[in-house]
């Protein structure tokens, strides 16, 4: 899950966060389609999305999330400088 926001846009491309263009065969063409992952991501980004709008506390303001299913590891990355906090 990645985030972009009118402070903190350059990360997306910089760190390639959302692929632009997909290298060989679209993982949906030849696998199925995994509904619990694509439902765990939707629900991310609704708190995601909270937390940016101040419905939610947000201490960190990651905006990259990247779950790892071995280990149910979810990892925070691309946080606002401190210059940017105003």
């Amino acid at each position: 899950m990645t985030t972009s926001t009118r402070d903190m846009r350059e990360h997306v491309r910089d760190a390639a966060r959302i692929p632009m263009a997909v290298a060989g065969e679209h993982i949906y063409g030849s696998t199925a389609q995994v509904s619990d992952m694509n439902m765990l991501a939707a629900a991310l980004a609704v708190i995601r999305f909270k937390k940016h709008f101040g419905f939610y506390l947000d201490l960190e303001r990651e905006h990259h999330s990247v779950f790892q299913m071995d280990g149910a590891h979810l990892i925070n990355e691309d946080r606002p400088e401190e210059s940017h906090e105003g």
